[in-house]
Order: structure tokens, then C-alpha cells, then sequence
């Protein structure tokens, strides 16, 4: 095997672990740093509400925004974001910050239980804008949200007094909230709060140089306790959403390969085989993928065959290993997370052998797929619990695709959907995002399950579960990735 592949192999596994890292503030290389086009508007500043699924970029956004250097890296290697020159970010929520930007859950619980959910976020609004007076001296997030909770007169003038001061320096404010699942520990107070949260951020559209923006999963915004309040169509209906295209997931790959410690030069040198030396660097000399790479998928494909070869086995009757890694990963819905891709690229380059000519190879990236089904059912499982009840029976009793029936012959025989209505009635309110359409029996069930990628339709018919979920959850398919036992 070759020292450029090795090199090559060795930038895999680093991209894999800088972008799977979420640290307050980001650390790692700008370099590793793209935006897809679809992405440029979730940068807007104007642009209030980013919907995206776990593992989608929500944290990773969070955090890079809130780097000047990484900001000064997307302004001048993508130009598209429409960065505002004069742009002050803060953090108003997410994990890794200190207490002094927001209140941690803890404070949170305490706070939602003796103030309301807007006064909360209302005080660390005031706090990141700087109000002078009396609000300036308070030491504790409870005297600041008692402070603003009595002075609604004054705290709409001193708003009004930071946006003038926000105008007059031609600058923009912009406050950032993420990990609205952690803002508790139990769902009945996490409601309110993300409720009051998502006010707030209404409210601030009033302003001419103060923005929230509140980065959320797609199923906190189906849920009607979060979302009941009047003017919320008016925020949903201009979010963006984190939607990731085959040809931004190896864009977002080739770019982190061209700035990698080690095996930069030795990928980019291939990339010039087919690009010639039409790249660009931007101001901080951080390497930036060519146009042609981030868009063109045939001269993508051909660039990753020198990387994993043409075939998934002796031909390419098995697939090609440029659309079947992202086939294989896809969820109901056609979507893919970038953590979903570079775990299983991880696993394919720590799998490879020192007899391997590539950098990788497809029986790598099968069991890379592997891989990245475990993590995705464990996070799904994490965001709704009822999802392991349901699936337990099926393990190594279900192939797919299956009639309707098969599916709820299983569930009636083990008495899984009365389990189900049990433990949600015992939890009460504190029950974590149920099943919507539980009431309806395993046809709705199935309906919740689809909403989720979990499941999808044949020819809107036969039931099928993409290989995302189906191999950790062992079911079988005929030809397909083997399910873990």
C-alpha cells in the first residue's frame, strides 16, 4: 500500500472526529468547515427558526458561528452565507458554555417553576445586549429574571435603546439557542420553556438589529404544547432546514480531506487530477474545495473511486461505492446526517489493513454501515423511548419488505401496543414526545413510526425499513447489509 494512502486514510479518521466534536465554541481546523448551498440560508441573519434531525449540523452550526475565525472563514469561502460584516454573536442555550451566558437546566428548573418561561429568556436577551441601569448590576439569573419579569415598561425602552445602539455602530446582534431537548430534565418543563423560547425569538423580529436563532429538531415543532401560541406559522413558515444532498455529503468530505494535517496534499493532489488548479484559498490561506466539486456528483464519483474503489465486490453489479454508502444510510425520508456518513467512513478507514491499496474498501464501508446504524438507532431510541418497545419483538422475527400485517400480527401477539398505552399513562406528562396517533392502533403507530424515517411505503403498499435502522434493529433483508444480532 502506498504512503499516500495511508496518509489519505489517516485524514478520514480526523475529519470523523473534529466534525462529531461539539464544544461551545469551535476548536477545530476552520478548514473543515462547508456549507452546502441549501445551508446558506440557515445563516441568515434573518432567519430565526433552523430546523434539522439529530446529527444534521444544528450543534455544529451553533458553535462555528460563534468562533471569529470561523466566521471570518465562511464570509470570505462562502460568500453565499451573506455574513454581515459587523455581525456580535452570543449564545443564549446550548451545551459547553459557562453560566454567565445563560442559565444552566438546573437554574432552568428552578426559574420555569417561579417565573414565566419569557422572562427567563427575556433576561438573557438583556443580558447579551447589554443593558445599562439596574439590570447591569444584578449578579444571579433569579434577580435578573425577577428584574425583568416586574419591569416590562422599562425593559421594552432599554430594547429599544440597545437596537438604537445596535444601528447607530451599523452592527447586528445575533443570540443563539441549540439543544432545546436539554433545556430539563423531564418533558414538563422542557415544554414551556422551548414554548417561551420560541416567543421570544418572535418577539425580537419586532427589532431592527436583534435576532434569536433557535436551531431545533423537525419533532418539537409537530409538538402542540411547544407550538400553541398565536403568529408561530409566521416563524415556521420562514425557517430553513439542514437538508444534506449526496453531493454536499462528499463536498463536506473533500473539503475537510484539502485541510487535514495529515494527507491534505496527498488528496488534493489527486483532486487536481480532475479540477486542475482552479481552487481558491480563502483570506486566512485555508484551502477551499473548486466549485466543480461541490456540485458536479459524476466528477465527485470519480474522485472517490480513486479513494474506495469502482465496485462493491468483484463488480459493479453490487453497487458502487460513491452512491451505495449514502443509498444504505438514508432514512425513510431520504435523508442522511453527516454523522450517520463519517461514522461509517471512520470505521471503513480504522477497518483497513496495511494489504488494502485504497485508502478504504467496500467491505469497510459495509461494516462501516453497521456502525453507523448502531449510533443512529441509539440516538433514536434516546429521542423516543417507545421506539424501543415497538421494535424489540421484531428482532430476528421480521423481513422486510413486509405486508402490514406481518407487522401487526407481531405487535398483537406480544401485547406491545398495550405495553406501549401502559408506560406512556404511567409517565403522564412527563412522557418524552409519544407516539402522535397511538389511539389508532398499529395503523397509526406506523403512521408515527414513518414520520419519523423509521419506516416507508413501497409503492405505497408494502413496508420497508431503510438499512439505517433496519441492521441494528436485526431484521432481515433479502440481499441486503446483514443485521446485527
Amino acid at each position: 500500500m502506498s504512503n499516500d494512502s495511508v496518509r489519505i486514510r489517516s485524514a478520514i479518521v480526523e475529519a470523523a472526529h473534529s466534525l462529531d466534536q461539539a464544544q461551545a465554541i469551535g476548536t477545530q481546523s476552520p478548514g473543515f468547515t462547508y456549507v452546502p448551498p441549501t445551508h446558506a440560508r440557515a445563516l441568515d441573519f434573518e432567519v430565526t427558526l433552523v430546523e434539522g434531525m439529530r446529527g444534521a449540523g444544528k450543534s455544529f452550526w451553533w458553535s462555528r458561528l460563534a468562533s471569529a475565525e470561523h466566521r471570518s472563514f465562511i464570509h470570505d469561502g462562502f460568500p453565499e452565507a451573506k455574513l454581515p460584516e459587523k455581525l456580535e454573536i452570543r449564545q443564549g442555550f446550548g451545551t459547553g458554555a459557562s453560566t454567565a451566558q445563560y442559565p444552566d437546566a438546573e437554574q432552568l428548573i428552578d426559574l420555569v417553576d417561579e417565573f414565566r418561561p419569557r422572562s427567563i429568556w427575556r433576561a438573557v436577551i438583556a443580558n447579551h445586549a447589554g443593558f445599562p441601569g439596574p439590570v447591569s448590576k444584578l449578579s444571579t439569573w433569579k434577580q435578573r429574571v425577577q428584574w425583568v419579569q416586574s419591569n416590562a415598561e422599562e425593559y421594552a425602552l432599554e430594547l429599544a435603546a440597545a437596537d438604537a445602539r445596535l444601528e447607530k455602530s451599523q452592527s447586528k446582534l445575533l443570540v443563539l439557542f441549540d439543544a432545546l431537548d436539554r433545556l430539563a430534565d423531564d418533558w414538563q418543563h422542557i415544554r414551556p420553556l422551548a414554548k417561551g423560547l420560541l416567543q421570544v425569538a418572535l418577539d425580537m423580529r419586532s427589532t431592527r438589529n436583534i435576532r434569536c436563532k433557535v436551531y431545533v429538531r423537525p419533532d418539537m415543532l409537530e409538538d402542540e404544547e411547544i407550538v400553541s401560541f398565536p403568529d408561530f406559522v409566521k416563524l415556521n413558515a420562514a425557517k430553513a432546514s439542514l437538508r444534506w444532498q449526496r453531493a454536499d455529503l462528499y463536498a463536506l468530505l473533500y473539503q475537510c480531506l484539502g485541510n487535514a494535517s495529515k494527507g491534505a496534499e496527498e488528496f488534493k493532489k489527486l483532486a487536481r487530477d480532475y479540477v486542475g488548479n482552479k481552487t481558491a484559498r480563502s483570506a486566512s490561506s485555508y484551502w477551499v474545495l473548486p466549485t466543480a466539486l461541490r456540485v458536479d456528483e459524476e466528477l465527485q464519483e470519480r474522485l472517490f473511486e480513486r479513494v474506495a474503489g469502482k465496485a462493491m465486490g468483484s463488480s459493479t453489479k453490487r453497487g458502487k461505492p460513491y452512491t451505495w454508502l449514502v443509498n444504505h444510510l438514508q432514512d425513510g425520508r431520504e435523508q442522511v446526517s453527516p454523522r450517520s456518513f463519517f461514522a461509517a467512513l471512520n470505521t471503513a478507514a480504522n477497518s483497513a489493513s496495511s494489504d488494502d491499496e485504497l485508502p478504504i474498501t467496500y467491505r469497510g464501508i459495509q461494516r462501516g454501515v453497521q456502525d453507523a446504524s448502531t449510533i443512529r438507532v441509539d440516538e433514536i431510541k434516546e429521542d423516543y423511548p417507545w421506539v424501543t418497545t415497538l421494535m424489540s419483538p421484531l428482532r430476528g422475527n421480521l423481513t422486510v419488505p413486509c405486508d402490514f400485517g406481518d407487522l401487526a400480527s407481531i405487535w398483537k401477539r406480544e401485547g406491545t401496543l398495550l405495553q406501549l398505552e401502559t408506560s406512556i399513562r404511567r409517565q403522564g406528562s412527563a412522557a418524552k414526545l409519544p407516539p402522535q396517533h397511538l389511539e389508532q392502533g398499529p395503523s397509526g403507530v406506523v403512521i408515527d413510526l414513518e414520520s419519523l424515517g423509521m419506516l416507508n411505503r413501497l409503492d405505497g403498499k408494502r413496508i420497508q425499513m431503510p438499512d439505517v435502522y433496519r441492521v441494528a434493529f436485526g431484521l432481515g433483508r433479502r440481499g441486503g447489509v446483514k443485521p446485527l444480532k
